[in-house]
């Protein structure tokens, strides 16, 4: 809040709140009132209150949410916000938002440790019970007297029966862990049934937050009179027809700073909002247009976003927020600037025309939508306040069939990639709703509901929305969602181990993609085709796919599948033999991914380059490669790369005889592994301790480890590893 929102009262309220933060059981706090009554006034207090106790050691991040963000996608977003915020080494705050300072600070609190990694988010798995185990991680490392509050705010209101899903969360609530939504009195919380019978919720007030007490209202006059041309008296006597509505006091002090006369203010609190947008509108035409702008755009946006919409420059936007009284009407949230009180920003969007509101609209998906294809140009991380807000301002300018498409064909490729399938399954699902009989997207729809649930493991699910994105395709004829269909059942089958299915999937999407000429999806069809074939075993036929699909990539300049392809082909050549092409071809991977700046790509690189290194005795370079990949993994915070890279220096100790060193680095690996769910990373690791175990006498053990990596890869039906580890066993028994 600004300077001017002076906070006074609600003395009852914040020694309700003391005893709750005193309480180490993890609670929920509903903050009740109507629109204007302060709840988000009081939270920041109860926030700054928390963060300056005597006894305790607080942290509090805060949330605003709006109705397109659902429980799922909040947590998701909490998680993402603090595995990036532990990353952050202090005093480096330079560029980052709000919210992650608030983070680092909720962090300090916590004995870090190894918690940067556990903190990751893994979009894969279930985001409710990754958000739980994350709290029980904050709650066990916390000191005694350590608490971590999380306020939820929503912008307007919450989506409709969150109740059910914030329910089942608060009640696992571990120790020392504080939730606080703000809530009207009518909003889905308080009146939820299952929410409200929970033991460990309270409400704060215990009805609802009221109007201000005389006393308040007159230490507010006290602390502001000196700001205004009137005497206390005068002042007093005019605001009392506001009967301490905590909105209207604020709103019409700020009036009379600014010179508004006393009577002039309005009569009762319901026209505070269309006074402040008189006093704006003298402010010119610059004002006007930013402060449409900032009411279209909803949530907080950083200043290129809003001077695009608004089409004022930078400098033309500094000038206009010098404003003492303009600046006050806004606040700071994660992405950056808003309008402070939806009571205004809803009064600012009724004064706008349709035709207006349209263009603003239009003009802010045009912004989202060329940061999406810059981001996508350049092969880099899609920008995600873009990503998440664009199909909500294409509805609005253009439509429901729009929304639709622009969700399918920008949204939710780059949803994917940022890993937000929480909210690309919400919007998905709307759009479903969207089209109703328009039968073309809704098979795309449905493709998109299959990708989310593949790649969540769901291949049940997922191969059930496959077959029917496929049927509604063949009757409409589409063959462009049949091909997607072919291509995404094969993926499914493969995960499933059954590849003699998914190669007959592959190769019908590859027969529909070459008689529509698509050279993108005929280049995923033959790298797909490659990965079967490879594990197979037959190394022939999966080089000519992949070099097939590399061949396209370099003629389309698809410089992320020109990467993914030489590494498929290091690969094949490492499996061969021919170990000096392999490293030629992998090298290759590395320099391509070091221009595009994908740093998970480097560091895999770097790993497999070290790899190769290793069995061509070219050790000391090995062991430089393996570090780089290692210390980027740190830093980008994988696990699943550390567990690799352990595995692989651990291979390197082998190498050089230190079997004890090997051992432990492999059973670190493995150890890591397990705990996520590598399968590939479980297997490798199994066998390598087989084989250190072998070299070291241990029969027993070596068959032990070689039978679990064989279960593995029979499940998954990785057939030419099945037929290599039961070789190993099999000549174990001859000994």
């Amino acid at each position: 809040m600004t300077a001017e929102r002076i906070f006074v009262g609600r003395k009852a309220e914040l020694e309700q709140f003391k005893k709750v933060l005193e309480d180490p059981r993890g609670q929920a706090v509903l903050v009740v009132g109507h629109r204007g009554m302060g709840k988000s006034w009081l939270i920041d207090k109860m926030a700054e209150l928390a963060e300056n106790h005597p006894n305790l050691k607080c942290g509090c991040v805060r949330y605003e949410v709006t109705p397109t963000d659902g429980v799922d996608s909040t947590m998701a977003l909490m998680m993402d916000n603090a595995f990036e915020a532990a990353r952050i080494e202090g005093g480096s705050f330079s560029g980052t938002n709000r919210r992650l300072e608030q983070w680092r600070s909720l962090l300090n609190v916590i004995n870090l440790g190894d918690l940067v990694m556990s903190l990751r988010r893994d979009p894969a798995k279930n985001t409710r019970d990754q958000f739980l185990e994350r709290l029980q991680l904050i709650s066990k490392r916390m000191p005694k007297n350590g608490r971590a509050i999380f306020v939820i705010d929503p912008e307007k209101y919450m989506q409709k029966e969150s109740d059910q899903s914030w329910a089942i969360m608060v009640k696992e609530l571990p120790d020392k862990i504080k939730l606080v939504f703000a809530q009207r009195s009518e909003d889905v919380l308080v009146e939820s049934e299952t929410f409200g019978v929970l033991d460990n919720v309270s409400r704060i007030p215990e009805r609802n937050l009221g109007v201000l007490e005389e006393q308040a209202v007159d230490e507010l006059l006290d602390k502001r009179i000196t700001e205004i041309d009137y005497t206390v008296a005068e002042v007093r006597k005019i605001l009392s027809k506001y009967k301490g509505h905590p909105y209207a006091l604020q709103g019409a002090l700020d009036l009379l700073k600014v010179g508004t006369r006393l009577e002039e203010l309005p009569q009762d609190p319901t026209g505070i909002a269309s006074a402040q947008w008189k006093e704006l509108c003298k402010r010119g035409k610059d004002a006007i247009r930013l402060f449409i702008s900032y009411a279209i755009l909803e949530v907080g946006v950083p200043d290129e976003v809003v001077t695009a919409v608004s089409e004022l420059d930078t400098d033309t936007l500094h000038g206009v927020l010098s404003d003492n009284f303009v600046g006050g009407l806004l606040r700071e949230e994660s992405y950056g600037k808003r309008i402070y009180h939806a009571i205004l920003a809803d009064h600012i969007v009724s004064q706008i025309g349709d035709s207006e509101k349209r263009q603003c609209h239009n003009r802010a998906a045009a912004v989202y939508r060329k940061k999406l294809k810059l981001s996508d140009k350049a092969q880099t991380k899609p920008d995600a306040l873009a990503a998440m807000r664009l199909a909500e301002h294409v509805l609005s300018a253009e439509g429901q069939q729009a929304f639709v498409k622009v969700f399918v064909h920008q949204c939710w490729p780059s949803l994917l990639k940022l890993g937000l399938l929480d909210l690309a399954c919400s919007l998905c699902n709307e759009a479903l709703r969207v089209v109703n009989k328009g039968l073309l997207y809704e098979a795309m729809g449905t493709c998109i509901l299959g990708e989310i649930h593949r790649f969540r493991g769901n291949l049940t699910t997922s191969e059930d929305l496959y077959r029917r994105s496929l049927d509604i395709s063949r009757k409409l004829g589409f063959a462009e969602g049949m091909a997607n269909a072919y291509g995404n059942l094969g993926l499914t089958y493969r995960m499933c181990g059954e590849l003699d299915k998914a190669e007959k999937m592959h190769l019908r999407s590859l027969e529909i993609e070459k008689k529509l000429g698509r050279i993108s999806g005929i280049a995923t069809d033959y790298g797909n085709l490659g990965l079967i074939y490879s594990a197979r075993g037959e190394w022939e036929k999966a080089e000519d796919m992949h070099g097939r699909s590399l061949e396209i990539a370099e003629g389309i300049g698809d410089l992320g599948e020109i990467a993914n392809q030489c590494n498929n082909l290091a690969l094949i050549y490492e499996q061969r033999g021919d170990l000096e092409k392999a490293e030629q071809i992998q090298k290759r991977s590395l320099d391509i991914e070091k221009k595009i700046g994908r740093l998970d790509g480097i560091a895999n690189s770097y790993g497999n380059i070290g790899l190769i290194q290793i069995k061509r005795r070219k050790l000391d370079e090995a062991n430089e490669n393996i570090d780089k990949s290692l210390s980027l993994y740190e830093q980008l915070g994988d696990p699943e790369g550390l567990a690799r890279q352990y595995g692989n220096l651990a291979t390197l100790f082998m190498a050089r005889d230190d079997l004890d060193l090997a051992r432990e680095l492999f059973e670190r690996s493995l150890a890591m592994s397990k705990v996520h769910g590598f399968w590939e990373v479980i297997a490798s690791s199994c066998i390598n301790l087989g084989t250190v175990c072998q070299r070291g006498g241990d029969v027993e053990k070596a068959r032990k480890y070689w039978n679990e990596a064989l279960d593995l890869y029979t499940k998954v039906g990785v057939f030419y590893m099945v037929k290599q580890v039961q070789g190993w066993i099999d000549e174990l028994s001859e000994k």
